[in-house]
């Protein structure tokens, strides 16, 4: 898993409405989105200033769709998320929840004989998560969640990753070190990426729901669709747009 050195990127935040709860206290809470490599621009208005335009998406190519969050906020009991078509799942830097989200060793397994680590990626990914926090609790933010494209993926792979451009394709007896790099890596083109032509188009498309709950029992509801597409390039961009 990614080091937590990933939480230094630029981030937007989509701010939500602050609510007054008993005690004169209130509950404000931030979903911050983590830009893709190429550092791209996600800024989302605070509700309560209504200067300045904002812009409510996020768009980066990526060879294996996927995208990250974390949530900010106090005063915060529980946050349940749910997809529609793909999976999440999450990284857990204060070891406060499921055992999964922070120990490998719970999904992946060491074959000797190969001597490489193993994935059950079906014991980590869901559909629906909760995590639940005490009174004590104040880092949120180091709860990373993610989005992945588990069943694209699955489905580009089929048939000796036959959806994937380049599959099977070897650099000529003559290519130099650097034509052999550019296959392997990519380079900027689409060499790597899924080919999603034939993968049905409601599918390229999902929609996480985020619910916030605080101490007092007021719920906010956040919901963030994503796409998937491939560029001109043949590369997969992943698109993410707040709708609420």
């Amino acid at each position: 898993m990614d080091g937590y050195s990933g939480h230094r990127h630029r981030s937007g935040a989509v701010r939500l409405p602050r609510h007054p709860v008993r005690g004169g206290e209130t509950s404000a809470y931030a979903i911050n989105v983590k830009m893709g490599e190429d550092d791209a621009v996600f800024e989302l208005a605070d509700h309560g200033d209504a200067t300045g335009e904002a812009r409510t998406y996020v768009s980066y190519v990526d060879s294996r769709p996927g995208l990250e969050f974390y949530v900010e906020g106090d005063n915060i009991a529980k946050i349940e998320m749910s997809t529609e078509n793909e999976y999440l799942y999450a990284v857990d830097w204060t070891k406060t929840q499921q055992e999964k989200y922070w120990n490998q060793d719970v999904y992946q397994k060491f074959d000797e004989e190969r001597q490489v680590s193993i994935a059950d990626f079906d014991l980590l990914y869901d559909k629906k998560m909760t995590m639940t926090f005490d009174e004590n609790f104040r880092d949120y933010d180091k709860i990373w969640y993610r989005w992945t494209a588990w069943n694209m993926h699955k489905w580009a792979a089929a048939d000796d990753f036959a959806h994937f451009l380049g599959a099977g394709r070897k650099p000529s007896p003559d290519a130099g070190p650097q034509e052999k790099a550019e296959m392997a890596a990519g380079d900027k083109s689409g060499i790597g990426h899924m080919q999603l032509d034939d993968y049905p188009d409601e599918l390229k498309k999902d929609r996480i729901t985020i619910e916030i709950t605080d101490r007092n029992g007021h719920r906010t509801t956040k919901v963030i669709a994503v796409n998937v597409a491939n560029n001109e390039l043949g590369q997969t961009v992943v698109t993410a747009r707040l709708l609420r």
